[in-house]
């Protein structure tokens, strides 16, 4: 029996170990993601509020600016991108913003991967502009900085704008 001893004391004791450090460590909080429309500026803007380990920060994602919408419409539309941008983040799905025109309507949408447009069966559209706007132009000229790629979409080379709905700075961030 003597011989089995240091195998014993060789399992138990880490297994003691790791106990109690499971018992007396901090519970680490959970990370979270919260999107809000911020209706109380002259510009409402559509925030993405990331929680992680105590610590939040905030990231515009959309500035909605007058020049794309009526007063009557904005806060409303600001509305509808957060919920619909909430749902996505709550379903912990990457996706990718973009514009399009359907229906002879100017539209943005959430879409599951770059090169499918408002009219796949799978996107989301969150708001529509005046039939008259450049939906590309537009929502690049909306997008918060740390949305927006480097450069403008050129009407030349590219007919949409994709923008990941994480911040550029998280796009490893697990959330």
């Amino acid at each position: 029996m003597n011989k089995w001893r240091p195998w014993v004391n060789m399992i138990t004791v880490p297994i003691i170990a790791l106990g109690a450090v499971a018992t007396f460590s901090k519970p680490s909080k959970a990370n979270s993601v919260e999107v809000s429309c911020q209706a109380n500026a002259s510009t409402p803007k559509v925030i993405v509020t990331l929680s992680k380990e105590g610590t939040a920060k905030d990231y515009p994602i959309l500035n909605f600016l007058p020049e794309y919408f009526s007063p009557q419409d904005v806060v409303q539309s600001c509305q509808k991108a957060a919920k619909g941008l909430q749902a996505i983040y709550d379903a912990g799905s990457s996706m990718y913003l973009t514009s399009d025109k359907l229906n002879e309507q100017s539209v943005v949408c959430v879409v599951e991967r770059r090169g499918i447009g408002c009219n796949h069966y799978s996107a989301q559209i969150l708001f529509n502009f005046q039939p008259t706007d450049n939906p590309s132009q537009a929502l690049y000229e909306m997008l918060g900085s740390d949305f927006k790629q480097a450069q403008r979409p050129d009407a030349r080379t590219v007919s949409r704008t994709y923008t990941d709905t994480r911040p550029a700075i998280l796009r490893f961030w697990p959330f």
